[in-house]
């Protein structure tokens, strides 16, 4: 048996017709309409169809089939018998095809098609095709004997079909077939009515257009060829039912007005009225319509009824008030009801926020009619989102605007706006965050001059946003998020977006190991994220691309940040994440993975949508990737214009170490002076420190070269930032010989680097340098430092003894007597 089950306008006959009119076997076709509820005549059409199927065909064993009479007798079950008997001597195959078997009602289960569904022999081949579940028992074949079935996803137009229908309809490659079939789903006849109505409008006198329609004309056609064939009650649900693309049980009740509301619901799923069950959320299952079958049953009972209409809309509205901010926010316009979006969003934009995005969010407070979208409250929330989006001046501008018109207020809406105005506003001087106070748990705190500040975890967390996407300090951000995440143990979907930012916050403030921690439970716990939270693991992506890069992993940063690209494009971290990708594509000098990159960085740029602080990091980007290709003058010319810092600390890090390589040694040196005063994170200030160590070679100053090598390794080693030593690898080679000399209270990191040092282009290598082997030379390097050979065996994870092994081999290899020896032997021979 195969079972074609969909909505009207999906295609089923034609299915069917065209695979009949292809199938080598004898079918039979039977088309139902309501009267086939009779047993009698319901045998008669089965039999009938199958004696025109057999006849033409005279085959052995059809004279049983052509002998049937096709009445049905008193006793059923004889006729039924018969029937089953004669096919029984079939010796080849037959098919019957019965379409439309929803009208046949339940007398189908308890006819003769349920007989044949259970008892038929296997020469029988049976189809039905429907709109709906059949009554018949299917479960049997469907787990057991088998049964294939056939539904709307499968008839449905994929994006390749809806282009290559409408080129065959004369429509040209100008149509975005990808527009209409996410407008239609890919519903055929949804299909057919939009390009139909697209063919008449440019046949219109003056009106050739490729403009689609905004909905399809089909509300003649649900009406006629859908609904009316239904009862007058169940229709009279539909079109109440429908003024939600989503809706449970409780809420069917109230649109309906009648407790058998979700019995009713569970009748439409039965007859495949456009509707699914999807996911149990709040304590009942929730049940999805076709979009585009809902919003035309609106445009029918607006035409038959405005008023009930308005109404029915009001009542999804105060439903979804606390629960479904976009739902009651789309519901409250529809009835031309804009107080009851307002008094939502203003109860629940924070979740809004966190579930869909401050440029949603900023959108839907745009489309609220005047004079709602100019109300204080909806005004400073377009404020947050401005300051979540890095513009400064929008949001100073709309927070102003919304506090001239407080008079409007009633006194428990300006207290709302007071708080969030407190909320988001930076806090005066003495009441930020101290983050360098740590708890009973060696974790930053709020100081105590914070404990009336009215923060919620919502709060918290849009707030530590807003602080990261300003380039403010990293560690302020994760002390936010880390309340934030205390605060939400029962919120599980902001929880998990918590840790991402927690992840990036860490990440900006340079403890890559913790940021690493957060990023993996945060993608751990994200595969139950619905899209709008799966964006939000960007974050999380980006901390670990920036932990990978400051490792020098460069591989694996640059799959993470190819992730946080792909979920993060549209958000305001897709410029960081753009930056990164340069960095990482400029280190491992891969031409085609940089010209990726940096088209990615233009487009970036050519939205205009991001503030000042972005030229400067959209500058030295292009910097990098000038210098990446061998034009340092180029370079130099891109960096100029910005002076000697005083921009983003990762911005004047690159700089100033770009001035250095290019020789302007004197804005070199204010550029790292401008740092000075300002927070530097680990990997930041390890990459300083280093510039101003080579800048202090420059000019003799050994002491200020050993003091700030010192200085790099020590923030350097234990967050193994190591990209900083790499790309200076050439220049740093000797004096890192030297400082292990001068003394080091980190030995192993610093004998580390100089043994990575010594993996120079194998052009640079002597012959004798290929008498030792990676490990040997490996171990020669850390025997530059004062290392004991416990320590060097504790390094790279070998025993003592095997470390002797090597120094042995060492020693024989270049005919020293000791490590003194072997050392100045290696230099002469530039081993080392």
């Amino acid at each position: 048996m195969t079972l074609v089950a969909a909505p009207a306008g999906y295609g089923k006959s034609t299915l069917l017709g065209d695979w009949v009119r292809k199938c080598d076997l004898p079918c039979a076709w039977l088309s139902l309409d309501r009267f086939d509820t009779q047993p009698a005549r319901l045998f008669q059409g089965v039999v009938g169809a199958i004696q025109a199927a057999a006849g033409p065909f005279p085959l052995p064993g059809t004279e049983a089939v052509m002998a049937l009479d096709q009445s049905l007798a008193t006793d059923r079950a004889a006729s039924y018998d018969l029937l089953l008997g004669a096919l029984e001597q079939l010796t080849e195959p037959i098919v019957l095809v019965i379409d439309d078997v929803h009208l046949a009602g339940p007398a189908l289960a308890t006819g003769i098609v349920g007989v044949l569904s259970a008892s038929a022999p296997p020469a029988l081949r049976l189809i039905l095709s429907g709109r709906g579940h059949p009554s018949i028992q299917l479960e049997r074949l469907r787990y057991g004997e088998g049964l294939g079935e056939i539904g709307a996803a499968e008839l449905a137009f994929t994006r390749d079909e809806v282009a290559r229908f409408a080129e065959s309809l004369g429509q040209g490659a100008e149509l975005d077939a990808g527009s209409l079939w996410t407008l239609t789903g890919g519903w055929p006849v949804a299909v057919h009515a939009s390009l139909s109505a697209l063919a008449e409008a440019s046949h219109a006198p003056g009106g050739i257009t490729k403009t689609l329609p905004a909905q399809p004309p089909l509300a003649d056609y649900i009406a006629e060829e859908v609904l009316g064939q239904f009862e007058p009650s169940l229709v009279d649900f539909v079109l109440r039912a429908t003024s939600c693309d989503w809706l449970g049980r409780r809420l069917a009740i109230e649109l309906h007005g009648r407790p058998d509301g979700g019995i009713l619901l569970e009748t439409c799923l039965r007859h495949g009225l456009f509707i699914e069950e999807h996911a149990y959320r709040g304590g009942e299952s929730m049940y999805r319509w076709h979009p585009l079958f809902a919003a035309q049953c609106r445009r029918i009972l607006e035409r038959r009824d405005p008023l009930l209409a308005d109404r029915l809309h009001r009542v999804a509205a105060r439903y979804y008030q606390d629960t479904d901010v976009s739902e009651c926010v789309a519901r409250a316009l529809q009835a031309h009801a804009p107080r009851l979006a307002v008094l939502s969003l203003g109860e629940h934009w924070l979740e809004f926020l966190l579930r869909n995005g401050a440029p949603a969010l900023e959108q839907v407070c745009r489309d609220l009619p005047h004079p709602w979208n100019d109300d204080p409250e909806m005004l400073m929330i377009g404020s947050v989102c401005r300051a979540i989006d890095g513009d400064v001046a929008a949001a100073s501008e709309l927070t102003r605007r919304a506090l001239a018109r407080t008079s409007v207020l009633d006194d428990a809406r300006r207290r709302k706006l007071d708080r969030c105005r407190a909320l988001f506003e930076p806090l005066p001087t003495g009441r930020r965050f101290d983050v360098r106070t740590p708890d009973a748990d060696g974790r930053a705190k709020a100081d105590a001059a914070t404990e009336d500040y009215p923060a919620t975890s919502s709060g918290l967390f849009l707030l530590a946003q807003a602080e990261f996407r300003l380039h403010r300090v990293g560690d302020q951000a994760a002390v936010l998020l880390q309340s934030s995440t205390g605060a939400s143990k029962n919120l599980g979907e902001m929880e998990v977006c918590a840790e991402a930012e927690l992840a990036l916050a860490f990440a900006a403030g340079g403890d890559l190991a913790a940021a690493e921690d957060h990023a993996t439970r945060a993608l751990e716990r994200a595969d139950g994220l619905g899209g709008g939270s799966q964006e939000q693991m960007a974050a999380a992506w980006l901390a670990r691309g920036i932990v990978f890069y400051w490792r020098d992993e460069l591989k694996g940063a640059r799959a993470h940040l190819a992730k946080a690209q792909r979920l993060g494009s549209t958000s305001p971290l897709g410029p960081l994440i753009a930056v990164y990708r340069v960095l990482v594509d400029c280190a491992t000098g891969d031409q085609a993975h940089l010209a990726e990159s940096g088209a990615a960085l233009e487009t970036f740029h050519d939205q205009g949508r991001y503030g000042g602080s972005w030229d400067a990091f959209y500058t030295v980007a292009r910097a990098k990737v000038a210098e990446a290709e061998g034009d340092l003058d180029g370079a130099l010319t891109l960096v100029r214009p910005m002076g000697a810092g005083g921009h983003a600390p990762l911005v004047d890090t690159l700089l100033a170490e770009l001035l250095r390589r290019g020789g302007e040694v004197g804005t070199a040196e204010r550029c790292t002076k401008a740092l000075i005063d300002r927070h530097r994170n680990r990997f930041l200030d390890t990459s300083m420190s280093l510039t101003e160590a080579l800048l202090a070679h420059r000019h003799g100053d050994d002491a200020r070269v050993h003091e700030r090598i010192e200085h790099a390794v020590h923030r350097a080693e234990p967050q193994s930032v190591v990209r900083s030593f790499t790309e200076r690898r050439e220049e740093l080679a000797e004096l890192l010989i030297q400082h292990a000399v001068w003394g080091t209270t980190h030995e192993s990191f610093v004998a580390a680097r100089m043994a990575r040092h010594t993996q120079g282009p194998p052009h640079l290598r002597t012959r004798s340098y290929w008498t030792l082997t990676d490990r040997e030379r490996e171990v020669l390097a850390y025997m530059r430092s004062v290392m004991t050979a416990a320590e060097i065996a504790e390094a790279l994870f070998i025993s003592v003894n095997t470390v002797k092994t090597h120094e042995r081999s060492i020693y024989r290899k270049l005919g020293a007597a000791g490590r003194r020896d072997a050392l100045k032997t290696a230099a002469e021979r530039g081993i080392v």
